[in-house]
């Protein structure tokens, strides 16, 4: 056979093959929107891991995989999704913004969880109440916010 029909078969093959792959990610990631927009977090949190494995370099699908995880409470997972996310793009406003909220979350987890614990005459202890109602008061007008960020 001519060598020139062999490396044009070849290529032809590379190419096709290629092709079907990307179409693959486009319908990936289609589903894993259609997941996320039905409220099926869990299944979007894993279309999303497949498809940042074959597409790193994503931003957005770094940030919808930590909108995910937060949803199935999974803060540190959101966090490092969000960080993959701000890797690939530092300027994303919305996965700073989502990821404050998460660690403004811990914070309020922490404290609420001090006031079990620690006497209400400690001085730290009193300080650490009103770190807990600052913080409420903070996520609680933001969880609208939150919402428009998804």
């Amino acid at each position: 056979m001519n060598p020139y029909i062999k490396i044009n078969c070849l290529l032809f093959i590379v190419l096709f093959t290629a092709g079907c792959g990307a179409k693959d990610l486009a319908i990936e990631r289609q589903e894993a929107y259609q997941a996320y927009q039905a409220g099926d977090y869990l299944a979007a949190s894993e279309k999303f891991e497949k498809l940042v494995e074959e597409i790193p370099k994503d931003a957005e699908l770094w940030f919808r995989l930590g909108n995910s995880f937060a949803k199935i409470q999974l803060p540190q997972e959101a966090i490092n999704a969000y960080r993959n996310a701000l890797l690939r793009d530092p300027g994303m406003a919305k996965a700073w913004y989502n990821m404050g909220l998460i660690h403004l979350q811990a914070a309020l987890k922490s404290y609420v969880n001090m006031q079990q614990y620690v006497r209400e005459d400690d001085p730290v202890g009193r300080k650490g109440k009103v770190m807990q109602e600052e913080i409420f008061r903070l996520l609680d007008g933001s969880e609208e916010s939150r919402e428009k960020e998804n």
